[in-house]
């Protein structure tokens, strides 16, 4: 009995071992994907911004080509258009660089110093610089912003070889270029910089060949740019803390040369944690003829670290739900063990039954609703042909002969009963009533024949010699009557008895379809919410970092505001729904277990019993609907009313949707006004033939024998609602119809002198 729990548990403990496993795969997978896609968006980032930059530098070009003869003042209202401290923060200045021949240095002086086209008063104090021997010289004629940039104002770049190498490539090239890493001469902090530049011919003049765009040549138009302001432009504040970032000059392109301090570009600050081995990632970019290399590597932290609390969670989930599933087989062998030992002592009891002498008649409502054998060979009949049956068609139409009466509950007579041939028989009946009340419409009868009795007292009235002997013989069969009595009552101890094993391990069962429904249903809301829980966690830890870092914009704020309202509404939600789950379940299970009479919500009691069999409806594809008023307020047994409605449910669920896609319950209740209501519970299954129909309330009658079902659920419903609740059942159902059960039961139940199920006999048909 034990081997299937435990093996049940070792299974359950290798699933959730491979689970883990997988769960932390598959972090593993997400972190790696979300480290290439935040290196991929930062190259790609990057790149699209210089690019946006360089088009500027394009568009400038353009101005150039169409007026190359473009004056400061025109320059300044150009440049003050692009609106570069808000648009393009990434920006030190923008320039134009006049090509000037050695001899006309002086002369370029002058008309700068004199240019009034912005300042009335010129440029006094203009002056090239430094000074140095060159055919040609390099002039920086415009710089805008002027301030903070005044340095390079006249600044001769013929004067610095890395400058003057850009600008003659360019030159010859006639496309971008930008210079290797430079430090700006304006910018006192030393940060590293480069200046990206266009060069501009003359428009009257062909620039086919680099002899011609020499001769054409006019100057260039130059961005000069600070990579860290660049950087800063570029990077997403929530990826930043997170990655280690670097950028070195590869150079031109035609051999990359090695990372070196001179070469360094960028460099992120970091945040002291240290990188993890094996993520790394290096990203090249073409910067307008020269080639950078960007190395990404992820530093340890909750984006790129795995987090062991959902494997954590999914080992202790995967344990408990083992130890149940154990636990149910366990509970699940012993009750079908029980249900052994319960049917055997039940066939002990039939084959006790049909072996008596006498006859033995369970009657309902003017009807034969079981016998035993020797019954129906007493008035003539066949195996089960009596049952359902009028009874009057024993009495010759004599309804009022078998009645009990009410006062002492019994009663004993002699009639003269018709056989099935027709023929006439004296009888000895004694009768008693089943259940507390006699309203309940039950009565066992025991009957004896006693025509030979009669045929004696007849011959006594002609023959008094043979008295003696005639009241010896009526003695002796009272005597039989009275010990057939004593054996009815000792059956029906023995069937009281086995009938509350019977429904003692029925709870128990259905307990147990309990627990493994609500551990089934709590693990969707409770996942849900451990699923957003991380996930807010994640987002508090970032926004933690952009706090640190003192980098919050308005707009961060909000997200985290919104993320964290969704976040909360997701968790409140799915926790309402694992506490109201869990609240059902303590009622239906408190109700099940407890046979306590007491006033509650009809409707509460249904949609409590509805929602421990949401998992089983879910894998049925069954919907459910439930028409009850919600005011509804009885004086019962919530206890009967659910088993009552579990076991309808059970029964449909296994019988009555074989091989159906989709199926449909309805549940609806309404007062009849006389102080009764009816529970009309119904289903669009298969339906049952009539020969189903008529052995549906007999005890262990089961189409799913050895497939899960017991014959005794239907019996037990009968026996709660005759009984307990004080009402009567009906049901119809036809093949292909579906089935419907009627339940008449009054609104108060009736008083019992004890606690517990009230008992009825079962007798075998």
């Amino acid at each position: 009995m034990r081997t299937q729990g435990y093996l049940a548990f070792v299974i359950g403990m290798c699933l959730t071992a491979w689970t883990c496993m997988k769960v932390s795969d598959a972090q593993q997978a997400r972190i790696s994907n979300t480290f290439q896609r935040d290196t991929d968006k930062i190259a790609a980032d990057t790149s699209t911004r210089l690019k946006i930059y360089f088009d500027t530098l394009l568009s400038i070009k353009g101005a150039f080509t169409i007026n190359d003869k473009i004056n400061r003042a025109q320059f300044v209202r150009y440049v003050d258009e692009l609106d570069i401290r808000k648009r393009y923060p990434g920006f030190q200045a923008i320039q134009f660089v006049r090509d000037v021949p050695d001899g006309d240095v002086p002369r370029f002086e002058a008309s700068v110093r004199g240019d009034t086209s912005l300042l009335t008063t010129g440029y006094p104090d203009f002056a090239v610089h430094p000074v140095v021997k060159s055919e040609r010289h390099y002039i920086i004629e415009y710089s805008e912003p002027l301030a903070g940039n005044e340095i390079a104002f006249g600044l001769d770049l013929a004067a610095l070889p890395p400058h003057r190498a850009a600008l003659e490539l360019g030159r010859d090239s006639g496309q971008l270029v930008a210079t290797e890493r430079i430090t700006l001469v304006q910018d006192k902090t030393g940060e590293p910089g480069f200046v990206a530049r266009a060069p501009v011919y003359r428009q009257d003049l062909p620039a086919t060949t680099v002899a011609q765009r020499r001769a054409a040549l006019v100057g260039w138009v130059a961005i000069v740019f600070r990579v860290n302001n660049l950087m800063q432009e570029v990077l997403d504040p929530v990826l930043a803390p997170n990655l280690a970032i670097r950028i070195d000059d590869a150079g031109d392109g035609q051999a990359a040369a090695p990372p070196a301090p001179d070469k360094l570009m960028f460099s992120s600050p970091g945040s002291g944690a240290r990188p993890i081995p094996g993520m790394v990632v290096y990203k090249h970019l073409d910067v307008a003829q020269r080639r950078w290399v960007m190395r990404l590597a992820a530093l340890e932290g909750p984006r790129y670290s795995q987090n062991l609390t959902p494997v954590v969670l999914v080992a202790l989930g995967g344990t408990l739900v083992s130890m149940l599933i154990a636990a149910l087989l366990i509970a699940w062998a012993r009750s079908r063990a029980l249900a052994a030992q319960v049917r055997g002592a039940l066939e002990e009891q039939r084959a006790f039954q049909d072996s008596a002498s006498v006859g033995i008649a369970l009657f309902a409502h003017g009807q034969v609703v079981r016998c035993n054998r020797g019954m129906e060979d007493i008035m003539g009949y066949g195996p089960g042909e009596l049952a359902g049956q009028p009874s009057a068609i024993l009495t010759q139409g004599h309804e009022q002969a078998f009645r009990i009466d009410p006062l002492t509950r019994r009663a004993q007579s002699e009639l003269e009963l018709v056989r099935r041939d027709g023929s006439v028989m004296w009888c000895l009946i004694n009768g008693k009533a089943v259940g507390e009340s006699p309203l309940a419409g039950e009565e066992v009868w025991v009957i004896q024949d006693i025509s030979d009795r009669k045929h004696a007292e007849a011959a006594l009235l002609d023959a008094r010699d043979g008295l003696q002997t005639s009241l010896s013989e009526l003695a002796r069969q009272k005597a039989s009557v009275e010990a057939a009595q004593r054996d009815l009552s000792n059956v029906l101890n023995t069937l009281n008895q086995a009938q509350t094993n019977l429904i003692t391990s029925e709870k128990m069962a259905s307990l147990g379809s309990l627990v493994a429904g609500i551990a089934h249903e709590l693990n969707t809301p409770i996942g849900n919410s451990l699923l957003t829980a991380t996930a807010l966690d994640d987002m508090v830890r970032g926004f933690e970092k952009q706090y640190a870092d003192g980098g919050i914009k308005r707009s961060a704020l909000e997200t985290m505001v919104a993320d964290t309202k969704t976040a909360c509404s997701i968790m409140t939600s799915s926790l309402h729904r694992a506490a109201d789950l869990i609240t059902s379940f303590k009622q239906v299970a408190v109700d099940q277990t407890s046979d306590q009479r007491r006033r509650f919500n009809l409707s509460e009691v249904i949609g409590d019993t509805c929602a421990t069999f949401a998992a089983q409806f879910k894998r049925a594809n069954c919907d459910t609907r439930i028409d009850c008023p919600p005011g509804l307020v009885i004086d019962s047994y919530p206890g009967g009313v659910g088993q009552v409605l579990s076991n309808l449910i059970n029964n449909a669920l296994l019988h009555a949707f074989e091989g159906r896609a989709h199926a449909s319950m309805t549940i609806s209740v309404r007062e009849t006004g006389d102080g009764h209501l009816m529970l009309v519970f119904a289903d669009d299954g298969v339906g049952m033939p009539p020969r189903i129909l008529h052995q549906v309330f007999d005890p262990f009658f089961t189409t799913k024998m050895g497939q899960g079902g017991s014959g005794l659920g239907m019996n037990i419903v009968y026996n709660i609602v005759t009984g307990m609740l004080g009402g009567s059942i009906a049901i119809e159902s036809s093949p292909g119809q579906g089935t419907t059960v009627t339940i008449r039961m009054p609104c108060v139940a009736p008083r019992r002198d004890g606690e517990g199920v009230e008992l009825k006999l079962l007798s075998i048909p």
